[in-house]
């Protein structure tokens, strides 16, 4: 885990995040975006450099139908977003259906996943990241019964108590996934109510079932673009 502290952190990681998409040019690339405060590294992303070769979707979803909730939807509504599909780019929507219900949508984004990996043989996969105060990333929470943090599946679609997040029902990829599938990752962490988090991270003991965020020490890759001093 590599940590970057600069002023401008979002332009700074998508600087980071360009570099990256460019080393693989010649590969299929699935790009995983994750919403919240990460979403800003999408203003500052030189959108050229993506094509066909490029499937965009989400590292974990919120189970909702509202465009203001669901991340795909968020995205979707980026200039980001609508300059990569003019760019060609592939898409692998999280969106809710009609009358899906929360595990159907985590089963068809886990079908998705597995799909593209064994189609794509020589691809890789890249992430953008962020962490909470509480250190989640991704949709993984700690200390939350519904996830096993040592499942060996990609995919867990489960509910959070009002208590721990107001988007309680939430699909996302799992430790497993991040450690095992993911080549590189860009991690966006701002704001000095992090601090704490950011510190901790850094630890040796740091350890995932009390936050989350530490599976960054057990991923190939990962830069983490700050704020924080």
């Amino acid at each position: 885990m590599h940590i970057i502290t600069d002023a401008t952190p979002a332009i700074t990681a998508a600087t980071q995040l360009d570099q990256v998409v460019s080393m693989y040019a010649e590969r299929p690339l699935l790009l995983m975006l994750s919403g919240g405060s990460a979403l800003t590294i999408l203003e500052h992303v030189n959108v050229s450099l993506l094509g066909p070769h490029v499937t965009i979707t989400t590292l974990d979803e919120r189970f909702s139908m509202d465009p203001a909730v669901n991340n795909f939807a968020q995205i979707a509504a980026t200039h980001f977003y609508r300059k990569a599909v003019e760019q060609g780019v592939q898409t692998i929507a999280t969106v809710v259906g009609t009358d899906e219900t929360l595990s159907e949508a985590g089963e068809r984004f886990d079908t998705a996943l597995h799909h593209w990996k064994e189609s794509q043989r020589d691809g890789a996969v890249v992430t953008t990241m962020g962490v909470g105060a509480d250190g989640h990333t991704a949709g993984i929470f700690p200390h939350q019964p519904g996830l096993d943090t040592e499942t060996a599946d990609w995919v867990v679609a489960y509910e959070v108590p009002p208590s721990v997040n107001p988007y309680t029902m939430r699909i996302t990829v799992t430790p497993t996934f991040l450690k095992t599938q993911v080549a590189q990752a860009i991690c966006l962490i701002t704001g000095k109510e992090k601090r704490n988090v950011l510190q901790r991270m850094q630890r040796a003991d740091c350890a995932l079932t009390d936050m989350p965020a530490c599976v960054m020490h057990d991923m190939p890759l990962v830069t983490v673009v700050t704020d924080i001093h």
